[in-house]
């Protein structure tokens, strides 16, 4: 009985852990989206990416300070601003480190 439980505490672990990779892995893949569309010049799309990946629970600055590009390009310095102060505080206060750049 004892084995069959260990068994399945490690299976719902295992199926945990690549459940929070794949989460990750998504975000990962909207921030990368967003920026390639921002560079692209397609600053709604890239907004409407970058808004995806935040609403999904990026805690990752960059992806604060390119919606924050995004907005600028299209005429909305308000929601720019509070998405750079917020990307700083996610950049000082997280614990993962994020290359962020000037």
């Amino acid at each position: 009985m004892a084995r069959k439980l260990l068994g399945a505490c490690a299976a719902v672990l295992v199926l945990a852990g690549s459940t929070c990779w794949g989460q990750d892995a998504l975000l990962e893949d909207l921030y990368g989206r967003g920026v390639h569309a921002y560079f692209a010049r397609n600053y709604r799309e890239a907004h409407g990416l970058l808004n995806t990946a935040i609403s999904s629970g990026s805690r990752d600055p960059r992806t604060y300070y390119f919606r924050g590009l995004s907005y600028a390009r299209l005429g909305r310095p308000d929601e720019a601003n509070a998405d750079y102060h917020k990307g700083a505080e996610l950049e000082i206060l997280g614990s993962d480190p994020y290359p962020v750049a000037r």
